[in-house]
């Protein structure tokens, strides 16, 4: 996938990348790594949190930590967990701390 590029898998829309305008219902955000470790096979891990806007920001709750998967299994659960959650959107990869700042209900 390319940096702003976005697939659509059984409904969930899968976009490479940080949102650029904040986020306006739940949203999950994978995460896939590489690691690798000199003398030792590559090991791929995933991890998955939820993004929801909140009246002081977002709340973020991650939901599985470091799971070893290979990426197209990763991707595979995420879709499974986003249609069980009616969750429309996947970002891949993106930077959690750098999500646009949402504005709070009661500031209008």
């Amino acid at each position: 996938m390319s940096r702003a590029s976005t697939v659509i898998k059984e409904g969930v829309r899968i976009i490479q990348g940080t949102p650029a305008a904040p986020l306006q219902k739940p949203t999950l955000f994978l995460s896939v790594r590489r690691h690798t470790v000199p003398g030792e096979p590559a090991r791929t891990t995933a991890s998955l949190s939820m993004a929801r806007p909140g009246r002081a920001g977002y709340v973020i709750k991650e939901l599985i930590a470091d799971l070893e998967l290979d990426p197209k299994a990763a991707v595979e659960k995420a879709v499974a967990i986003a249609k069980r959650g009616d969750v429309e959107e996947i970002y891949l990869n993106a930077d959690l701390s750098k999500l646009p700042f949402v504005k709070s209900a009661a500031a209008g």
